[in-house]
């Protein structure tokens, strides 16, 4: 899976203007972040946990006086190097006591401050006049349909139907803060298509969560069902530019390094109880998790049951899928603990993961590097640390295969100017996780190592460059890659904001990747395919209540195999309107697309209901229209109403199979209530 963090350092362009923004527009912003990433995931990402970090910043910022690295990371525009270099003036000053006197912080630009500002606070009033706790609570609840009927709704011959259940989906989300240190939360989702409520199954998705923050002794305890953001995997990297921070875990993450948030996500994630013990300066953090998940059984010659993959894309909508659901049970136990000394961290972990059924992949050849049988153990030692303004940081992760997984790099910047982060990785070919959620070049990354060279600089006439060179190399065969293979992707972004209400993005990738080409001769030769892409977008906010972004996306494949590929091209324009009194907001969006090549296929970000995301590839040739709107009716109830419509030119009919639409369009409504008390 290609890192959903690659193009992070793309909030630039999206970030300007948040201070006084509502959480629909920090969801925006969130999405806009990975709206690419998507192109090379397997399946839909989930945004929650960004935006659930965003709101709750925005909601209850944080003591800029009081904060601790792991605080700052939150603010996720905030590099390594401008954390440091804010510990390191808050340790001089001792306290902030207003925006004004972080402007002397090296590497803090004034745009910088414009995004903090209403995500941090100075503490000083409420260090003297504490305020008092008030409960709260969230409540959510989603419903919305295609107005077409595809065929697995359709009744067969013999009278039955493929989809099992209705074509309605939907959504509910309770959150729950009844005393200060106690959080709890819930959260169910039917997906179209999927039975409810019958003998079947209870409901398409569901889970639960509490938090309990004590301060002493036992800092934290989680307990319950909870998707975690996990940057895990061998050889998961964030893979940020220069001036974003330099993540990268190469060992499967216990779900304690970061917040847990409800997540209606049916693959990954944890269940059971999590315990944070220690002081300001070492943290122990206990976990365990048993759970049931999906999976494809076989039964083999000699009766016994193996498990040939495990099935992470949530759909239970047709009785295979279905017997597919909650097969296999999942235990997962582990401990981990980190040590802050000064200007330096050491953390140190150990996770054990164990199946009821062996798993054995099929045989093709680049299935070496998958994980097979029943149990995996994984260790690792992991640090990072600042010498004056040079940011170190590194990883060695083991397991009982063999040689351990390296990670390292620094981040510098160079007299304000031009920050660079370099990184290295190299993950051996018998290195397993498999919690991991890798973010590296390829889904299996056992094999591969790589150079990653990423810069940010900023240029005279109000210009920013921000670039980066990631260079891999794989030692086996991948999927579709029928030998080792090297390829390096390339990204460059300009930035140009004169002033606040205008900013305009150039932006160019070039990708050059080793595949397998189709050709007649013996054997599965290979070939370099290259991918140009090549956006213009440019964003104009008015004084009061307009926004305009037009956006134009050029895209060209070339491979051996099949030269002239045709090229793929994107026009769209986005108009918002917010009224006076901001209780009702309207946005819309009108699109042309023309990318009859699946290579060539254009992905964006759409507006969307809070806490509903949509990414979708705009591929074919036709237009894309949607309306989506927002109106406060009463204090703290909140209605939202969305229409989106696809009209293709050059299809009959729609998808194949059960998701077969016949005709050229396919049009979707969908309705959320939220009331917060």
């Amino acid at each position: 899976m290609k890192s959903l963090t690659l193009f992070s350092f793309f909030l630039t362009t999206f970030l300007t203007g948040l201070q006084g923004q509502s959480t629909e527009q920090i969801q925006q912003l969130a999405a806009e972040i990975f709206e690419n990433s998507t192109a090379a995931s397997e399946q839909e990402p989930d945004f929650s946990s960004l935006t659930d970090n965003l709101i709750q910043l925005y909601q209850s910022p944080i003591n800029i006086n009081q904060a601790r690295r792991e605080d700052l990371e939150k603010i996720f525009f905030l590099s390594d190097s401008q954390i440091e270099a804010l510990l390191y003036q808050r340790y001089q000053l001792k306290n902030f006591y207003s925006i004004y006197e972080m402007q002397s912080i090296e590497g803090f630009s004034r745009q910088t401050l414009e995004w903090l500002e209403p995500l941090i606070t100075f503490g000083i009033s409420e260090q003297l006049a504490p305020g008092r706790f008030r409960a709260k609570g969230d409540l959510f609840v989603r419903a919305q349909t295609l107005l077409e009927t595809r065929a697995g709704y359709r009744q067969r011959e013999d009278g039955s139907k493929p989809y099992q259940g209705s074509k309605i989906k939907l959504y509910t989300r309770l959150e729950v803060q009844p005393v200060k240190d106690l959080k709890m939360g819930f959260i169910a989702e039917k997906d179209q298509g999927e039975p409810m409520f019958n003998h079947q199954i209870g409901t398409g998705s569901s889970g639960g969560l509490l938090i309990l923050a004590t301060g002493q002794g036992s800092q934290t305890n989680h307990c319950g069902s909870v998707q975690n953001e996990r940057r895990s995997g061998p050889g998961s990297a964030d893979r940020y530019g220069a001036h974003q921070k330099q993540c990268y875990h190469i060992h499967p993450q216990p779900p304690g390094l970061l917040p847990s948030f409800l997540s209606a996500s049916e693959y990954g994630g944890l269940s059971g109880v999590l315990m944070d013990f220690g002081t300001r300066d070492l943290s122990i953090t206990p976990f365990i998790s048993i759970k049931k998940v999906d999976g494809r059984l076989d039964t083999l010659d000699n009766g016994s049951t193996i498990i040939t993959s495990l099935k992470n894309d949530g759909y239970h909508r047709t009785l295979t899928e279905l017997s597919q659901r909650k097969n296999v049970r999942e235990a997962v136990y582990g401990l981990q603990a980190k040590y802050h000394l000064n200007r330096f961290m050491i953390e140190t972990g150990y996770l054990h993961y164990h199946l009821a059924n062996p798993v054995l992949p099929p045989s093709e050849v680049y299935n070496r590097n998958y994980f097979s049988g029943k149990r995996h153990q994984n260790f690792w030692v992991a640090g990072e640390g600042s010498l004056y303004n040079l940011h170190l940081f590194g990883e060695l992760a083991f397991n009982p295969n063999g040689a351990p997984a390296v990670w390292g790099g620094i981040l510098l910047p160079v007299k304000s100017v031009v920050d660079l982060s370099l990184g290295y990785r190299r993950i051996p070919m018998d290195y397993r996780a498999p919690l991991g959620a890798p973010l590296t070049e390829a889904s299996v990354p056992a094999g591969e190592s790589g150079l990653y060279i990423g810069w940010q600089m900023d240029l005279p006439a109000s210009l920013t460059l921000s670039a980066y060179l990631d260079y891999y190399r794989h030692n086996w065969l991948q999927y579709q890659t029928s030998a080792p293979a090297n390829g390096h992707d390339f990204l460059c972004v300009l930035s140009h904001q004169s002033y606040k209400e205008w900013e305009n993005t150039l932006r160019y990738r070039y990708r050059n990747k080793t595949i397998n080409l189709t050709t007649s001769d013996r054997g599965k030769p290979v070939g370099k395919r290259t991918q140009n892409q090549w956006r213009l977008q440019s964003r104009y906010h008015t004084a009061a209540n307009w926004i305009f972004t037009l956006r134009a996306d050029l895209q060209t494949v070339n491979r051996p195999d099949r030269p002239n590929l045709p090229k793929g091209f994107y026009l769209g324009q986005d108009i918002r309107y917010v009224s006076d009194n901001k209780k009702w907001n309207i946005t819309t969006r009108y699109a042309l697309f023309d990318a009859e090549e699946y290579d060539t296929r254009v992905y964006a970000y759409e507006p969307d209901v809070l806490y509903s995301f949509s990414t979708p590839a705009y591929y074919g040739r036709g237009s894309r229209w949607l309306i989506v709107g927002k109106w406060t009716i009463l204090p703290k109830l909140d209605l939202w109403a969305r229409y989106a419509q696809w009209q293709y030119s050059n299809r009959e009919n729609i998808s194949t199979g059960h998701a077969l639409i016949e005709g050229n369009r396919s049009r979707e409504i969908k309705f959320q209530v939220r009331k917060r008390f």
